[in-house]
């Protein structure tokens, strides 16, 4: 088990073998930004970006802990505190960059979110969290306790995780991943 709080970031990005992003970081910032002008955000996506902008920016996680799971599901995330329902657990955060069909087959890559943004052939773009922050070790489940919701603020979107319900210390944090997830994966394991 890592305390997320008790490691230095270096050690755990060492141990978990990924590169620690707090924030987006965008291959084509101005693509993305001129395109997701063009978009329209829901009244919820704005308000949302509002209310929870300084959490955003400061790159805000509850206490958190990244456990060893069995058999091939690799690690989860777990809450080292109590959780209110309705709160803000987190971004996941990850390269946004264009949904290259080569970059994300060539290994099969587990960490991609749809970016609510769409290139110049009408594909999303997507975040890659295999550079992300600790939100990239939230597994599936068909009963989550996180809801990942897409926010706006100045121009740009950020995927945001709600709870659902209280969420208990020693409790695995989870969303669904929903079905096209598990297109080319098989049947997810439960649990």
């Amino acid at each position: 088990m890592f305390s997320v709080k008790d490691f230095p970031l270096e050690l755990l990005q060492e141990r978990l073998r990924f590169t620690f992003l707090a924030h987006n970081v965008f291959e084509e910032r101005d693509d993305v930004l001129r395109r997701g002008l063009l978009s329209t955000p829901t009244h919820e996506a704005i308000e949302l970006g509002q209310r929870f902008i300084g959490k955003i920016q400061a790159a805000y996680l509850p206490s958190v802990s990244v456990r060893k799971m069995e058999g091939e599901i690799g690690y989860g995330l777990f809450a080292e505190e109590g959780i209110e329902p309705g709160s803000y657990v987190g971004e996941y955060t990850g390269i946004v960059r264009k949904n290259d069909i080569r970059r994300y087959l060539e290994p099969l890559n587990n960490y991609c979110y749809e970016y609510p943004v769409v290139d110049s052939l009408d594909r999303s773009f997507v975040i890659d969290a295999t550079q992300g922050n600790f939100t990239r070790f939230i597994n599936h489940s068909f009963t989550p306790n996180l809801k990942p919701i897409h926010v706006y603020y100045a121009g740009f979107y950020h995927l945001i995780f709600l709870s659902l319900r209280k969420i208990e210390i020693g409790e695995q944090l989870f969303y669904d991943y929903g079905k096209n997830y598990w297109y080319l994966r098989g049947s997810p394991v439960c649990l």
